[in-house]
């Protein structure tokens, strides 16, 4: 097997692994608000700060910019999706 298809597989290992955890997260997060045991208003201004953050490090390439503001927008679309079918407050 070449050294090229070794390294695309590892990628996609990645890949997988990193989707899982941010299920994961989000249905943590998503639980914990349903339950109380966090504060909306809070976990958003956290996650609008993260977005803010990774925006304007410089020390980040536009690819992994890219993949965080995605998984913290991700993060937000579930506690919305959440809310409009009243799962959570």
């Amino acid at each position: 097997m070449s050294k090229m298809k070794d390294l695309e597989r590892s990628i996609e290992v990645i890949a997988g692994q990193i989707t899982a955890q941010q299920m994961i997260m989000e249905g943590v997060i998503v639980e914990a608000l349903r339950k109380n045991a966090i504060d909306e208003a809070q976990i958003m201004a956290l996650l609008t700060q993260g977005m803010d953050v990774f925006e304007n490090n410089k020390n980040m390439t536009k690819s992994e910019t890219f993949g965080a503001l995605g998984t913290l927008t991700s993060v937000a679309d579930s506690i919305k999706r959440m809310k409009d079918a009243k799962l959570i407050g």
